[in-house]
């Protein structure tokens, strides 16, 4: 296996758009399905949740408020519905078109995501487990997932939706079953510092993470083993989420 410093992704591109308008850190960032991709969804430390138009980086609709720092977005496949966690232990999910409220319930949640069918709701949580919600009616559909040693910061299904990924402040990865709740394999390692989301590839073969250690790591999503990582240009910057 090649040494993945060396097949280090040139980082040097500049953006095509930069978008400001929040007013604190930003948490989380998706785009919204429907019209054409022009649409993109942030959470923040400021609140709320945003969306904002990717062509000429302007803020659509009112902002999405919560009592405290949200903490993890995701958007359903639809792009009907958006999903909302923040640091009072609050879910909520809204109208992606009206942006108004349509339920919530609790969770103590870092990082929120959708399964393929949309049926289910996928938690990481700051008392080191990962938990799996109906979204019909807001019910634990299993009980939790446990086995990482530091908070769970990011969760994502496998496109068939039978393994549910999770990165952690334990500075690992790993792969559970969603039906039994076991590890699959050994914990995915490699990074220096926290883990601080996990991103899967459309073709769902490879995962992204970010971390505190400035890097991005890719992962053969059926082995674990590091692909290429990319290095964070910018001194003293962490990488917080990536999609």
């Amino acid at each position: 296996m090649s040494d993945p410093s060396k097949d280090a992704v040139d980082p040097t591109t500049k953006p095509l758009l930069t978008i400001s308008g929040h007013e604190r850190a930003v948490n989380g960032i998706a785009y919204l399905p429907g019209g054409l991709g022009r649409r993109l969804v942030t959470c923040s430390d400021d609140n709320t949740v945003r969306v904002w138009n990717v062509e000429n980086g302007e803020q659509e609709g009112m902002s999405m408020k919560h009592g405290t720092y949200v903490q993890g977005l995701a958007v359903a496949s639809d792009g009907k519905r958006i999903l909302s966690g923040d640091d009072n232990k609050v879910l909520r999910v809204w109208d992606a078109g009206t942006h108004q409220p349509i339920a919530e319930w609790g969770g103590s949640v870092n990082s929120v995501c959708f399964s393929p069918d949309g049926t289910k709701l996928a938690s990481a949580h700051d008392d080191e487990s990962v938990r799996v919600f109906d979204v019909e009616n807001g019910g634990l559909i299993r009980d939790p997932i446990e086995g990482h040693t530091f908070y769970v910061y990011s969760v994502v299904w496998s496109l068939d939706g039978a393994q549910i990924f999770a990165a952690s402040w334990d500075t690992t990865l790993r792969c559970w079953d969603f039906d039994t709740g076991e590890g699959i394999g050994e914990f995915w390692t490699g990074h220096a510092n926290h883990v601080m989301s996990i991103s899967l590839s459309p073709d769902g073969t490879k995962l992204a993470s970010p971390s505190f250690d400035k890097t991005v790591r890719f992962w053969a999503m059926d082995s674990g083993n590091p692909a290429v990582t990319a290095r964070q240009p910018c001194v003293g910057s962490y990488i917080l989420s990536i999609r």
